[in-house]
């Protein structure tokens, strides 16, 4: 694993992943991998629109058995709206970033828990006292990616210099006030725990040293942070590069996640 570093170009991602397998040049990453299926549930919108909406999250549709949902919600992206196609391209672009850090294992991982955990704990609440949207589609998820890798890298420049974290900070308030103002409490709980659940795995992991007030569990408080050995490595590259780590200019433009909708009818 390697840090990220602190400056990157609005562009391809460099790659440190060869993904789980390859197609040719392209290395099927997990965040790919989800892109690729999002593209092909479009045409699955076209071909049956009645199974495309069978893999969104209903709570209502688990709660009478149709436990899939819980864990296919992410793929169905349905062509009806530009965002869409913006969300596919965010996704790869900022996931991969933050696998690159985490490693495929514990990106797969965390893309797992975070899809559902908070869909199954939404699902047990009372439905006429939190009302849920059909969830569907990358942007919850783009949503918890970009929250980590602006954990991770609070200080990377977006737009304008502005510090990654405050755009991340924007873009979180933005999704509560319009959920809240649509008293989709369901909703606004999901949301909430997913971002909330991935910052407390990554901290596990030992990433987002700056997120201390999220207790490690099995770590001593007084334990050195993950600093040094990021260190080693990267002294170990620039020595192996014959000098200082290559730093690429940016600055990094942050992707908004757009706001999602409920499915169609």
């Amino acid at each position: 694993m390697r840090p990220v570093p602190d400056r990157y170009s609005f562009g391809l991602p460099e790659r440190n992943n060869d993904g789980w397998f390859r197609l040719g040049n392209l290395a099927m990453t997990t965040s790919t991998i989800l892109v690729a299926a999002g593209v092909a549930s479009m045409f699955l919108y076209a071909i049956d629109k009645s199974t495309f909406v069978r893999l969104q999250f209903d709570p209502d549709a688990v709660r009478s058995g149709e436990l899939w949902r819980l864990a296919t919600w992410p793929i169905p992206n349905p062509p009806t709206r530009i965002w869409v196609v913006l969300t596919l391209a965010f996704f790869w672009l900022v996931g991969n970033m933050v696998e690159d850090v985490l490693g495929r294992v514990r990106f797969t991982t965390l893309i797992g828990i975070v899809t559902i955990v908070p869909a199954g704990l939404v699902s047990l609440l009372e439905p006429a006292s939190f009302p849920t949207i059909p969830e569907m589609g990358l942007s919850l998820l783009l949503t918890v990616v970009f929250v980590v890798f602006a954990a991770e890298n609070p200080n990377a420049p977006s737009w304008f210099g502005i510090p990654v974290w405050v755009i991340a900070a924007v873009f979180i308030g933005i999704n509560i006030l319009a959920v809240v103002g649509d008293r989709l409490w369901g909703t606004l709980i999901m949301t909430l725990l997913a971002i909330a659940i991935a910052l407390a795995t990554i901290r596990q992991w030992g990433f987002a040293e700056r997120l201390d007030f999220i207790p490690q569990i099995g770590r001593p408080s007084s334990s050195p942070p993950r600093r040094g050995a990021r260190a080693k490595r990267s002294t170990g590259r620039s020595s192996r590069r014959g000098g200082g780590g290559r730093v690429v200019e940016g600055p990094w433009s942050a992707p908004a996640p757009p706001s999602r909708q409920p499915a169609d009818a």
